[in-house]
């Protein structure tokens, strides 16, 4: 199932809901949404990932990318509503050192 993401902002805080399968197509239309954002402006970026189904390498790279240019403004990523599977695979990559991860609905 493609990727979709749905984009909802309030004020510095805005929130993208992903469902379906990011892998490269998916991380690229992902990139595409993320270089929309008024950089500046936002300062927190919330990526609730409770419909992924699955995120393959090119879909973590472009959330560490997002990292350093969140960071680069001051502003943060949280994860959010992650499934098991995936919380699993970015606490082995040692991610949840970057991002505030959590798996509650």
């Amino acid at each position: 199932m493609p990727m979709k993401c749905d984009t909802t902002t309030q004020g510095e805080t805005v929130c993208f809901a992903l469902s379906g399968t990011i892998d490269e197509e998916g991380a690229a239309a992902l990139k595409q949404q993320f270089s929309t954002l008024p950089h500046a402006q936002v300062k927190e970026l919330i990526i609730d990932l409770a419909d992924v189904s699955h995120i393959g390498s090119s879909g973590i790279g472009k959330l560490l990318l997002f990292y350093k240019n969140m960071a680069a403004h001051k502003g943060v990523i949280r994860l959010v509503r992650v499934p098991q599977p995936i919380h699993d695979l970015f606490t082995e990559l040692r991610l949840d050192t970057l991002f505030s991860i959590s798996t509650g609905r």
